[in-house]
């Protein structure tokens, strides 16, 4: 049996997953939020101007921007000397997290005293003072102890009387906020604080189509009508992570049915199927329907989606009982597949 992955490849056509789960700094699709920061970042960095911080909420960007600026550095060796902690767990000591710098870094240990490895790495950060050396934290809203922030303070201390040894570039959510608040010795010395924005749902429409050519369109790719691009909008509150999730499922479930059409039923389906219990984005789509009935009937007939029977008219909204109706006829579609295709998403509860 095919995984889905190859599944979607094969029948769209695509020379890769266009909606993949992983932070591909291929499928980096850039706002104008995302290359503010991004530009923002550099000259922070450049400039050894010391401590910069990127907030956002959940799956608003940042992993894949921080992937976006270590791929930079990494490729200019030469001018940039990059340590990353992928996510510092919340118990660490401040002892811990300085030990855990000290490895990132590559500097051979000191004896267990925390003197000798603050000295160990200034020693190390003069050596290669002549490249710009950065420090990155993903998930640094994991660092919530009063203590872990001091240790920081003092490791962006060290510097010449030219600029500063190491930057530090911290990637959180935004619930990292009020521990920021009530640390203000280290909060007066952050030199940068960017926060990445949701999606409008311009954006939205243009990071699905992003992606879909990063994975190699042709005339086999799906299309996404218009109601299920603002349907994908309104359910995933303008979160890329969500948004690719979506797209993702959809386009498993268009490719069992035999369809390139992506369109209301098919998003209602995969929400309704796909994802957890979640009233707000429900009332969302909602909202989108009840606006909008006229143009989603209009644009998706039974003859341009190829899944309802003919004679029976769409659902016209997210919680009625037609939206059953056409779930079950989905459902019929998805079960006369051959069984060796791909089972369909995971189904909830």
């Amino acid at each position: 049996m095919q995984d889905d992955g190859q599944y979607l490849l094969d029948y769209f056509g695509f020379r890769r997953n266009p909606f993949a789960p992983t932070a591909d700094p291929a499928f980096f699709y850039a706002t104008r939020g995302h290359k503010e920061c991004l530009f923002r970042l550099w000259r922070s960095i450049d400039e050894r101007h010391g401590i910069a911080i990127v907030l956002g909420h959940y799956g608003t960007g940042k992993t894949t921007l921080l992937r976006k600026l270590i791929t930079g550095m990494r490729q200019n060796g030469d001018q940039y000397n990059t340590a990353v902690i992928g996510s510092p767990i919340p118990s660490w000591t401040s002892f811990s997290l300085l030990e855990s710098i000290v490895t990132q870094f590559g500097v051979q240990r000191p004896e267990r005293s925390f003197s000798e490895y603050m000295d160990a790495l200034y020693r190390y950060l003069m050596q290669n003072r002549k490249r710009v050396n950065t420090l990155i934290i993903d998930d640094a809203q994991n660092l919530n102890k009063r203590g872990q922030l001091e240790l920081l303070r003092l490791v962006q201390n060290l510097e010449t009387s030219q600029h500063k040894l190491i930057n530090l570039v911290l990637f959180a959510q935004l619930e990292w906020i009020p521990v920021l608040r009530a640390a203000p010795n280290f909060a007066q010395r952050v030199n940068l604080t960017s926060t990445l924005e949701l999606l409008n749902e311009e954006s939205t429409r243009e990071l699905i189509n992003f992606r879909m050519r990063q994975a190699g369109a042709s005339e086999r790719m799906p299309y996404f009508e218009d109601i299920a691009m603002r349907l994908i909008h309104a359910y995933a509150g303008g979160s890329p992570r969500v948004t690719v999730s979506l797209c993702r499922n959809a386009l498993l479930l268009a490719a069992q049915i035999k369809t390139r059409r992506i369109g209301r039923q098919i998003i209602v389906h995969t929400i309704e199927k796909t994802t957890l219990p979640d009233p707000d984005g429900e009332r969302r789509i909602e909202a989108i329907e009840d606006t909008s009935v006229d143009e989603a009937i209009g644009a998706e007939t039974p003859a341009s989606t190829g899944i309802l029977h003919a004679g029976i008219a769409p659902d016209r909204a997210y919680g009625s009982n037609n939206r059953d109706r056409a779930n079950s006829l989905l459902r019929r579609v998805v079960e006369r597949r051959s069984p060796t295709e791909p089972l369909s998403p995971t189904k909830r509860g």
